[in-house]
């Protein structure tokens, strides 16, 4: 069998795998792979270079030289969601056993503004091979953040978060960028002029059961406990065309499947006197980024390249969290990038983008915070001789504008109860609730009663930032 029908199989059984199986997004999305694709914006699904194609667009990797990368990048930022006051009149009154809802008087956290999402520092390394052939390369590009390795948060993106932080979080730009990378992809020169590339990206993940027992009702910080906690293997499928055209021009399209971290799992309690067990369904989705297709080309007549990208981003079938629909819709984002050979040694790079808000306006129930960026960015590769290797070291410097959200909850003449599903503003203590003794509504319960934290408004904005490295051989 020659080596061209081995390529075939391992493609079509890599397809098969990742088709199907979910894995972690990461921060390249929101800051591209640190190196020349960060110092341009991103723009890089026609012109991608080294092992970071392997996330630009995996089909450039065939056009690329085998070596090796390491490089190292930092965030900041400030990006503050700062709540508005909440008039009198709204507090969730405390009705003794007939309470509906916590009242507002027992909530553990102050309602309170969310800081600025924490910095991410790491380290980025790539090998590219070419299997000893000239047609077929193959790359491993990995990610490492050296300030927590991973971080998985959930919360509810409604008045049920008055019960844990009684915050308000970020939706794309926060925790969900703490995490490693690990890609890895192959591609080959179909043509003299076009190739094409599959990969996937990995990372494990979990599934887990807890079995408790409560040996006094009325004791319950005396359970004992027993968990389960399997590791499953995750992958999210990634796919490119590239081709040279004529007149100094190239283009590549790229796909990259939706990919989500799931937790699964079930607990069950067994209490001391009753004879049936409680059993919990788990289903927590802490990262979950929806697929997209990118097409991009690339101009180089001379001294100058010119790179130019849109993506399309799936967002309506994001879910958050908790599993539940969030009710997104689908972006274009465009991203511009520029390469001037200044010398035989040195490239300057400049790059500008625009990455709209898949989030609607929060008027109604939800709390979901997103703003609409305007991103820059500057950079260089400088070539060198060191223990007579040649030698590449690219920066970059990029900042995104977080352009500024003001929401204020939509009015209404009545509220709808807290029912699941419901999307609107809701009272948590209805209206008709009865006073057993009377047996008329209570006065307390008339109009609005509420402890979401997004309620009467909020105000989210600011700025990020990104610094790197990388050096390549």
């Amino acid at each position: 069998m020659c080596r061209k029908q081995y390529l075939i199989i391992l493609v079509v059984l890599a397809a098969s795998a990742m088709i199907c199986s979910p894995a972690f997004a990461s921060p390249f999305d929101v800051y591209a792979p640190p190196g020349r694709s960060a110092s341009m914006s991103g723009a890089q699904t026609a012109n991608a270079e080294g092992a970071t194609a392997v996330y630009d667009n995996p089909a450039a990797l065939a056009g690329v030289d085998p070596g090796v990368s390491a490089g190292t990048f930092a965030t900041a930022g400030h990006a503050p969601i700062l709540l508005k006051d909440r008039p009198d009149g709204y507090d969730v009154p405390d009705l003794g056993s007939r309470s509906p809802a916590l009242p507002s008087d027992q909530t553990r956290n102050q309602r309170r503004d969310t800081d600025t999402p924490e910095p991410l520092y790491g380290f980025t390394g790539g090998v590219i091979t070419d299997f000893g052939g000239t047609d077929t390369r193959g790359a491993v590009l990995v990610m490492v953040p050296t300030n927590g390795l991973l971080v998985q948060q959930t919360y509810f993106a409604d008045e049920r978060e008055r019960y844990f932080s009684n915050q308000l979080h970020h939706e794309v730009i926060g925790s969900r960028l703490h995490r490693p990378v690990i890609e890895m992809g192959v591609a080959r020169q179909l043509t003299e002029r076009i190739s094409a590339g599959i990969g996937g990206t990995y990372l494990p993940g979990t599934a887990v059961s807890t079995e408790g027992y409560v040996a006094d009702p009325s004791d319950q910080s005396d359970v004992d406990l027993n968990t389960q906690v399997n590791t499953v293997n995750q992958w999210g499928l990634l796919a490119g065309l590239a081709a040279e055209l004529p007149g100094d021009f190239s283009a590549g399209v790229a796909f990259r499947q939706g990919v989500a971290f799931e937790m699964e799992g079930t607990n069950e309690v067994q209490v001391r006197g009753m004879p049936d067990e409680s059993t919990q369904q788990l289903n927590w989705v802490p990262v979950s980024t929806p697929s997209s297709l990118r097409a991009g080309v690339a101009w180089n007549p001379g001294d100058i390249e010119w790179a130019a990208d849109a993506r399309y981003t799936f967002w309506s079938n994001y879910v958050d969290s908790h599993g539940e629909d969030a009710g997104f819709h689908n972006t274009i984002q465009g991203r511009l990038g520029a390469e001037w050979t200044y010398s035989e040694e040195t490239r300057l790079r400049a790059g500008v983008g625009f990455v709209p808000t898949p989030v609607p306006e929060q008027t109604g129930r939800t709390n979901y915070v997103d703003n609409s960026r305007a991103m820059a960015s500057i950079g260089g590769g400088h070539q060198f001789t060191f223990a007579e290797r040649a030698l590449e070291a690219s920066w970059h410097l990029q900042f995104h504008h977080l352009i500024l959200r003001d929401t204020d909850k939509e009015p209404r003449n009545s509220y709808p109860d807290c029912a699941p599903g419901e999307t609107a503003l809701c009272d948590e203590v209805p209206d008709d609730l009865e006073d057993p003794e009377t047996g008329q509504p209570y006065d307390e319960a008339q109009g609005l009663q509420t402890g979401n934290p997004g309620f009467p408004g909020f105000v989210s904005g600011g700025w990020l930032a990104s610094v790197g490295l990388e050096l390549r051989y």
